[in-house]
This record gives C-alpha cells, sequence and structure tokens, in this order.
C-alpha cells in the first residue's frame, strides 16, 4: 500500500515512516528543500518536496496514495495566525487535494491533540471521552480544535479518521525531554497547588495506532482519543526518573501568577528572538488546569488498540536513548 505522510521529519511522524518500512508499505513523505531529514535518511522512502500552504505542490504526491496520514502541524508559534495557518489552513489544503485528486483514497487520518478537548474535571476519578464538549485553553489547542472541525466537514466526502493524543514522550522528543533534563540537574518546578495527573502516550505506541486507525475499516468517521490506559501522577513520574537516573531533586513550588509572570517574560524574549517557546502563560494555564484524564474504551473497543510500552519501560527507554545521544 501507498503511504503519504505530512510531518514525517519530526518526531511522531518519524516513527511512523520508521513502522510503515519495517512492514514493507511504499511511504512517500512531504518535505520542505529545507527539512533536517535525519530521522528519514536511513528509510527506504520517497521525498515529496511541497508545502501545505501550496496546495497546488501536494497533488502529485497525493494522487495514487492509498492513506494519507496528516502528522504535521505547528505546535509553538508567535501568533495566533501562525496556528492558523499551521493546523487550520494546512488541513483544508490536503483534505482540498484529496477530494480533487483522490476521493477513492482509503483513510485519510487526522491527528489531533488533547489539547483540542482540553482538560478533564477536577477530580482524579474522572476521565473525559470523545463526547465531551470540547474546550481548549489555548490557542494551539483552539487552532487543533478548528483543524478538526475542517476534517469532520469532509467526512461527508471523505474516509476520515480524527486521534487525539495527549503529551506524547519518547526517543527524539524535545519537549518532555526537558524534565529528564531537569531531574539531571536535580531540580524540579512545581507550579501552582496541584499534582497534575495525566494520561501520557509512548511514540512507538502513538506510531502504532495512528496506523492502525488508517487500516482499520471501523474507523471511518470517528474520532479517537489515544493514550495509556492508565494515566499518572506527574510527582510518580519524578520520583521514577529519579530512580533511574540517581538523582534526588530539589522540589520548589512556584505559586501560579509567579509561574504565569515568568510565561509572559520569556513570551517577550521569543518575540524578540523570533523563536517560540512552549514554555509561555497559555502552558502555565493548561499546567495550572491539573487534570488532563482521558478514556480509551471507545479505540479499544472499536479497533482493539491498547498500548504496549508501560511508563517504566518507556521512560527507560528514552532516558537510554537521550544518553546515547548525548542528549544527558
Amino acid at each position: 500500500m501507498k503511504y503519504f505522510l505530512t510531518g514525517a521529519t519530526g518526531f511522531v511522524g518519524s516513527w511512523v515512516a520508521k513502522q510503515l518500512v519495517e512492514k514493507g508499505e511504499t511511504v512517500a513523505c512531504l518535505v520542505r528543500k529545507t527539512s533536517n531529514l535525519k530521522y528519514l535518511q536511513d528509510l527506504d522512502v520517497t521525498y515529496h518536496y511541497g508545502s501545505l500552504l501550496d496546495p497546488e505542490s501536494l497533488k502529485e504526491g497525493i494522487k495514487d496514495a492509498d492513506y494519507v496520514l496528516h502528522i504535521g502541524g505547528v505546535t509553538k508559534a508567535l501568533t495566533i495566525d501562525e496556528f492558523y495557518k499551521g493546523n487550520v489552513e494546512a488541513t483544508r489544503n490536503i483534505l482540498e487535494v484529496v477530494k480533487t485528486v483522490n476521493p477513492g483514497l482509503k483513510k485519510f487520518v487526522y491527528v489531533s491533540s488533547q489539547a483540542a478537548a482540553g482538560p478533564s474535571p477536577a477530580d482524579p476519578s474522572k476521565s473525559i471521552d470523545e463526547t465531551a464538549p470540547m474546550a481548549p485553553l489555548t490557542d494551539y489547542g483552539t487552532s487543533k480544535k478548528q483543524g478538526e472541525e475542517v476534517a469532520v466537514e469532509y467526512m461527508k466526502s471523505l474516509p476520515v479518521t480524527i486521534l487525539r493524543p495527549p503529551t506524547v514522550y519518547g526517543p527524539r522528543d524535545t519537549d518532555v525531554f526537558e524534565v529528564f533534563k531537569s531531574v539531571q540537574n536535580r531540580l524540579n518546578l512545581k507550579v501552582g497547588a496541584h499534582d497534575p495527573i495525566v494520561s501520557i502516550i509512548h511514540v512507538w505506541d502513538l506510531a502504532r495506532g495512528i496506523i492502525r486507525a488508517a487500516e482499520h475499516p471501523k474507523s471511518t468517521g470517528e474520532i479517537y482519543f489515544i493514550a495509556n490506559e492508565d494515566p499518572c501522577r506527574w510527582s510518580s513520574v519524578i520520583k521514577m526518573l529519579e530512580d533511574k537516573m540517581s538523582r534526588k531533586v530539589l522540589n520548589i513550588p512556584v505559586p501560579y501568577p509567579v509561574a504565569y509572570g515568568v510565561g509572559g517574560v520569556v513570551e517577550v524574549f521569543s518575540k524578540i528572538s523570533g523563536k517560540p517557546s512552549i514554555l509561555n502563560r497559555q502552558k502555565m494555564r493548561e499546567v495550572n488546569a491539573g487534570f488532563w484524564v482521558l478514556s480509551v474504551e471507545k479505540i479499544k473497543a472499536e479497533l482493539g488498540f491498547a498500548c504496549e510500552i508501560s511508563l517504566d519501560e518507556g521512560f527507560q527507554n528514552t532516558l537510554d536513548w537521550y544518553r546515547s545521544e548525548g542528549w544527558l
């Protein structure tokens, strides 16, 4: 089967490309002339040069595809407009191209985010499922929600599936890596009054789930949360890393107003440097929400999908990778 991937040079997309190649599938990856091909260069894939903001450049790569996996998107930006272009306009562009040149496509998978749905209730025993009203807290979450709304529009004429992963970790990740780095430096900044409880997923399991959603006939027209079945307390994550890294961290409580203010300062420096940071006031808002717990009953029941990598195993292989690459 022929797969067309967006976001293949990134963290999640590169692992999807690897799994597809190992399955013997034909894989074409949307890339730019300036893309870093480090994680694709040893894989038997073809490069299709183009841009999600240039629909004409997508047609040749999509016209013969059996599956389109739209993994690419903007996770950090300096303006709302950048989020909109990267997550909403781009999604509409690629879906319109599919509709125009390949309406017989077997499946289009849009990888959204838990951020589009928003936090779960402030009760450790309660999770949210796919029927819960969407209430994003950030511009990023809003743009992914709007991207979903575009995808739902095209469900009327195309076989579209939407996946919502939570925090993703694993080898090659640069965001959760900051937590590993903090533990390495024996420091943990605890924002607000909550001990957050979160759903989480290892990138290898997420890649498996994306492929399962593409190939399973029952996924058409559906939205799924995808995560480890058991959520975790963030303090437990820190403790696990302390044990694995033989470090004892100093836990420093940071009142939410202080953290929010620091996020504002970081935003100023980001605008000056032209480099967006994940540490900003909106991220502090998400951290302060405290509870990000998903139900995975739907994807388990309908697609027979469950994560295989335990938190302990996942954090160990991630740590081993960071060390082998000299990141830690």
